[in-house]
């Protein structure tokens, strides 16, 4: 794999065809390697009941990664063919030639990739440049993609949205520990929480979740903070409820922490993690006072909803 020859203002795209099936699997190893953003190509119908548009799970998808011009692409189309070679993909993977892409077409590419997206029975997510009007039972979130750390594409943040949706968040004060883009506190707030905390200890992602509360019009309902819970930057009160999408290794980590964080009675949402993550969490969260009550399935995916003992 070669790259070509850099230019100001311009990225690099590494891009691999896969199954439509792993397309999600695939491009969360290339969101840990490509700085300026990850898209997904694949063939789509468009569903008249829901008025959105549902992936062909058995179709190919070509997973898109970009870098900039001036990072080492080889380097980095190595390091992720060496990360997905014992991944469980239902067929191999076909790389593609890197090229290079002015930065503008990029900014504009990513248009294409985003519609409207309806989650659950009321929960819709409108990119900016599309002029939406709401429905009635509605609750409407704008969440730009690119670099916004969760649009609600992913599997395990739309299982997160579904299940909150579902237990209600109603007068709730809520966690949202590893926020990423804040679209999880958002739709708290939406859905009737009292106050949301955000936490999350990557700094671009902070950012990009004060920006995305401010314009949904929920500032003042949420606090955005770097931080975690395991470093002491929670607060004395505790939550009627917390939501962590975040991978499984770390949760499991963080379990006793969680713990403390919930009142008695609080439930928990967890996902980021894939179906041989779910034993191992929840022995975890049995052993610091946390009943797991149902696991969720999306493909591969898997979430943990789950309740703090009185």
């Amino acid at each position: 794999m070669s790259a070509p020859d850099p230019a100001p203002g311009s990225l690099i795209e590494i891009s691999v065809e896969t199954a439509g099936i792993d397309a999600e699997l695939v491009a969360d190893a290339f969101r840990q390697a490509c700085s300026e953003g990850v898209a997904i190509e694949a063939p789509s119908r468009f569903d008249r009941a829901t008025e959105t548009y549902v992936l062909d799970a058995d179709a190919p998808a070509l997973v898109k990664g970009y870098v900039p011009a001036a990072d080492d692409a080889v380097r980095i189309g190595d390091t992720l063919r060496l990360a997905l070679q014992g991944a469980p993909l239902d067929r191999p993977l076909a790389w593609q030639q890197p090229r290079r892409l002015h930065e503008t077409d990029w900014r504009n590419a990513w248009k294409k990739h985003f519609g409207v997206q309806r989650i659950g029975h009321g929960i819709v997510v409108v990119p900016s440049w599309i002029d939406y009007t709401l429905r009635a039972g509605e609750v409407v979130l704008r969440i730009d993609p690119g670099m916004a750390f969760g649009t609600g594409q992913h599997p395990t943040t739309a299982m997160c949205l579904r299940a909150l949706e579902e237990t209600g968040a109603e007068d709730a004060d809520v966690l949202d520990l590893g926020c990423g883009s804040g679209i999880l506190s958002i739709a708290a707030v939406l859905l009737g929480a009292r106050r949301v905390l955000a936490l999350d200890t990557d700094p671009d992602a902070i950012k990009a979740a004060a920006e995305n509360v401010a314009d949904n019009g929920v500032a003042e309902a949420v606090e955005v903070r770097i931080g975690t819970i395991e470093e002491g930057s929670a607060p004395d009160a505790t939550f009627d409820l917390a939501l962590a999408n975040i991978s499984g290794l770390a949760l499991e980590r963080l379990a006793p922490a969680l713990g403390g964080a919930l009142s008695p009675g609080g439930r928990l949402i967890l996902s980021g993690f894939l179906a041989d993550a779910v034993d191992g969490l929840q022995r975890a969260l049995e052993a610091n006072g946390l009943r797991a009550e149902r696991v969720v399935e999306d493909g591969v995916w898997r979430a943990v909803l789950a309740r703090r003992d009185s």
